[in-house]
């Protein structure tokens, strides 16, 4: 599993993933409270560029992460961790 897009919020992190089934769009909020917003087949989309330049018509292209960051679970932890780099990649720029 790997995030490809990292939003972070006060109550807690948008985002999307990719797993076995495909792009997942998903909302975890500081309780823990983890809603799957939306589902795309990764069959759908031609790779991962492809994917990616279809959601930027809705996301912006800084929420992305390149290259997208492996994950272990969908937790709060782990997201602080990838929000942690996604910050100093931000810094070094």
């Amino acid at each position: 599993m790997e995030i490809i897009a990292l939003k972070y919020h006060t109550r807690g992190y948008h985002g999307c993933l990719i797993d076995e089934n495909g792009y997942v769009f998903f909302q975890l909020s500081r309780k823990g409270r983890l809603r799957r917003l939306k589902t795309y087949a990764r069959a759908d989309f031609s790779d991962h560029e492809h994917f990616q330049h279809m959601m930027m018509k809705y996301m912006t292209p800084s929420a992305f992460l390149n290259p997208p960051e492996p994950i272990a679970a969908l937790t709060l932890a782990e997201l602080d961790r990838v929000y942690d780099i996604v910050r100093e990649r931000a810094q070094a720029v």
